[in-house]
C-alpha cells in the first residue's frame, strides 16, 4: 500500500510512503493511493496536484519535478591546502619552485 501526503511541503511536493504489510493509512495528513494511481504517483516523485473526494484520492495530476540543486564544491584536500600554501609563500618571498 502506497500512501501521499495531502499537504505539499515548500517545493511543491508530497511525501510518498510505501508497505507492503499495511491494509490501511498509518499517518495522519496522508491518504490511501489507490493501485491505479500508484505508478504515476511515484512517477513523478510526490510532484503532482491531487484530487481528493470525501476523503479519497480520486486523481493525481504529475507536475514538474524540480531540478536538484547542485552540489556544494568539495573541501580542498590536505594535500591541496599545503600546495596553496606553498605557492603563496613562494609568491610572497619572491622564491620561484
Amino acid at each position: 500500500m502506497t500512501i501521499i501526503e495531502i499537504a505539499a511541503r515548500e517545493d511543491g511536493g508530497h511525501g510518498l510512503q510505501s508497505q507492503s504489510h499495511r491494509t490501511e493509512c498509518w499517518l495522519e495528513g496522508w491518504i490511501v493511493v489507490p493501485p491505479q494511481l500508484e505508478k504515476a504517483a511515484w512517477d513523478c516523485c510526490g510532484y503532482c496536484d491531487l484530487k481528493i473526494e470525501d476523503g479519497v484520492l480520486v486523481d493525481l495530476t504529475p507536475g514538474q519535478i524540480p531540478e536538484p540543486e547542485p552540489a556544494p564544491e568539495p573541501e580542498p584536500t590536505e594535500a591541496e591546502r599545503l600546495r596553496a600554501d606553498v605557492d603563496y609563500l613562494a609568491i610572497m618571498t619572491g622564491v620561484e619552485l
